[in-house]
């Protein structure tokens, strides 16, 4: 009898265990919301490489591409997986609703961590005559519609967006401005290199690969100091635009990840930022250190969220 209640009581402890593979033991899928070589896929690629050389998971870490509607497909895609999937983010989801671009809402996914923050850069083609940002605003102020500006995925994207911030300081009405939108990065220099476009307004890693190429040049940086990586590129304050504009970029996962997931996930992402492999992806990128775990990415994607609704004039 004594035999059969041990039995029986490891039994019962056995059945408690958790059966759910915790998520160290699983294969990890991150959902790049376009194509490759964008920053979606540089913020990835930086995950997936601090994952894989500290040794942070036992099964691998897969990049998979879904392109499509400025970043929809792919979120879609990721409501639609299980709790070991997670896509790229930024504002483009916020802005994307808002602007009627897509029905879908950040309160519908689980927010995981903001990872890290870049710039916004003003570049022209290296033959363009425009020397500086006041150039290319005082060109703008008097005629705006000779001067069409590019920008690349989506329209009100935070390349557009930043510039529209950035034409207000001048006096600059948004609804004069021309935007023409390109659907990659090449595309974009060709228009650039025709002249097609004047100038462009992207990121300022992207920026600084293609400047590095020679294939632009950047006339203004939307930091609140120069880079180190740049440090001969003036900021747009330095010209006298008085504007800061940040370009996050962040994680989520399914709107029906439960708590314990959740939470397994912010701490392999805080592990991620903390690594010195990470810092090594930051300067690698030209990215600044912009970390906020999962409760704090939910306060601040709900006060970006009211931001851009003021910045686009809505209620």
């Amino acid at each position: 009898m004594k035999k059969l209640m041990i039995c029986l009581f490891i039994g019962f402890i056995a059945g408690c265990v958790p059966t759910d593979t915790p998520l160290s033991e699983k294969e990890l899928t991150l959902i790049v919301p376009s194509s490759p070589n964008g920053g979606w896929d540089a913020l990835a690629t930086s995950i997936k490489t601090v994952i894989e050389k500290e040794k942070l998971v036992n099964g691998n870490v897969n990049i998979v591409y879904e392109e499509g509607n400025g970043g929809e497909q792919g979120w879609l895609r990721l409501n639609e997986s299980s709790s070991s999937t997670v896509a790229m983010t930024s504002s483009l989801l916020l802005t994307n609703e808002l602007l009627g671009h897509s029905k879908l809402h950040y309160e519908e996914f689980t927010p995981l961590a903001t990872m890290a923050s870049e710039w916004q850069a003003i570049v022209v083609s290296n033959h363009s005559s425009i020397t500086s940002i006041q150039d290319l605003m005082h060109k703008l102020k008097m005629e705006p519609a000779q001067y069409p500006i590019g920008i690349e995925i989506q329209f009100g994207n935070d390349d557009q967006i930043s510039f529209i911030q950035a034409a207000r300081t001048q006096q600059i009405a948004a609804a004069t401005l021309r935007f023409f939108q390109y659907a990659n990065s090449n595309d974009l220099l060709q228009a650039l290199n025709s002249g097609e476009i004047v100038a462009a307004s992207l990121s300022s890693s992207q920026s600084a690969v293609l400047a590095e190429n020679k294939q632009i040049r950047i006339i203004g940086i939307s930091s609140p100091k120069r880079l180190e990586q740049l440090p001969t590129i003036p900021t747009w304050r330095e010209e006298g635009v008085d504007v800061v504009f940040p370009h996050w970029r962040g994680v989520m996962g399914t709107g029906e990840m439960n708590d314990e997931e959740r939470e397994q996930w912010s701490q392999l992402l805080a592990k991620v930022q903390a690594s010195p492999i990470w810092e090594e992806e930051l300067q690698k990128n030209n990215w600044t250190a912009f970390y906020k775990n999962s409760e704090e990415t939910m306060i601040f994607l709900d006060k970006e969220y009211q931001k851009y609704r003021y910045t686009m004039k809505l209620k």
